[in-house]
C-alpha cells in the first residue's frame, strides 16, 4: 500500500480550487488532482506492506496530534516540467515535519526516505498530465491567481493507494488540531 501526508488546505483556497476545476475542463487534462482535498505533501508518498499500513498510518498520525497549528507562507504558482503546483517557502516548522517524518519512517518501519526527500519542495499540487502542451496552458491560465499571504496548517490529511499511481489515491483518515 502506498501512503501519503498533507496539509488539507481545501478551506482556505476555494475560490483557488474552483479556477482550477474550470481550466482543467477547458484545457482537457487528464489525471487531475482535484479528487483529493487541495493540500500541501508533506513528503513523496511511499510504499509499505499491508500488514503493517494501519501501524504506519497510526504512528503518523500519533505525530501529528503532537503539533500545534501554525501559518506558513504561499510562494506562487509554479510550473515543474508536467505539474503545476502552487509552491510554498520553506520554513523551520514544514521542514521539522517533514524530517521527523522520515525520520520515524526509517527508524520504525525502515521506510528509506525517496531521492526527492532530500531536498524536498513544499508544494500544493495542481494538475499532473503528460501532455507539455496541456499544462503549459493551463499553467498560463492561473499562473496569476492572487494567493493568500499565509496559510495555517491546523487540519492534516493521511491517505492511501493500492497502486500509487495518480488519481487512485484516497482520504484515509483526517488528523483536526
Amino acid at each position: 500500500m502506498y501512503i501519503w501526508t498533507a496539509i488539507n488546505i481545501e478551506s482556505q483556497l476555494t475560490d483557488v480550487k474552483d479556477e482550477i476545476k474550470n481550466t482543467e475542463s477547458r484545457v482537457g487534462i487528464k489525471g487531475s488532482v482535484v479528487n483529493l482535498p487541495l493540500h500541501v505533501s508533506l513528503k513523496i508518498s511511499f510504499y509499505v506492506s499491508d500488514d503493517i499500513s494501519s501501524d504506519v498510518i497510526r504512528t503518523i498520525t500519533d505525530f501529528f496530534e503532537t503539533l500545534e497549528p501554525f501559518c506558513f507562507e504561499p510562494v506562487g504558482i509554479e510550473k515543474e516540467g508536467t505539474i503545476v503546483w502552487i509552491r510554498m517557502k520553506d520554513s523551520e516548522k514544514l521542514s521539522h515535519i517533514h524530517y521527523t517524518l522520515d525520520q520515524i519512517l526509517l527508524d520504525k518501519f525502515n521506510v528509506i526516505p525517496h531521492k526527492f526527500d532530500l531536498e524536498y519542495k513544499f508544494h500544493a499540487t495542481l494538475y499532473m498530465d503528460s501532455d507539455v502542451e496541456k499544462i503549459s496552458c493551463a499553467y498560463e491560465q492561473i499562473k496569476d491567481i492572487p494567493l493568500p499571504k499565509k496559510l495555517t496548517a491546523n487540519h492534516f490529511v493521511i491517505g492511501t493507494s493500492e497502486t500509487g499511481a495518480p488519481g487512485t489515491y484516497k482520504v484515509a483518515h483526517n488528523i483536526k488540531l
